[in-house]
């Protein structure tokens, strides 16, 4: 009962943690910017043209926040953060091949 109690306490801690230490919108675009310039042309003139089009959306989720930059109707830049932390990659195409 006592390690229940412990794991318990361990796991609202660390939810905690991840709850207050989201980053923000700016640090999520900020983070997509430098990641579309090292990675694609598109990506980089997307994410640098967002501010002007608005084609972009942000997520804030209890734990965790989530930044997309869109060409159109298409991700081109999708950046994940929590713990003061940012992951970004480039999502995949969806498969438009039907299998019957």
């Amino acid at each position: 009962m006592l390690k229940l109690i412990g794991l318990a306490s361990v796991l609202a801690i660390l939810l905690a943690g991840a709850a207050y230490t989201k980053p923000s919108r700016d640090d999520l675009h900020e983070a997509a910017t430098t990641y579309a310039d090292n990675s694609t042309f598109m990506g980089s003139v997307a994410t640098r043209v967002t501010g002007v089009f608005g084609n972009d959306t942000y997520d804030d989720y209890i734990f965790f926040t989530r930044y997309r930059v869109y060409v159109g109707k298409t991700p081109k830049v999708d950046c994940y953060g929590a713990f003061g932390k940012t992951s970004c990659s480039v999502p995949k195409a969806p498969d438009n091949t039907a299998e019957e």
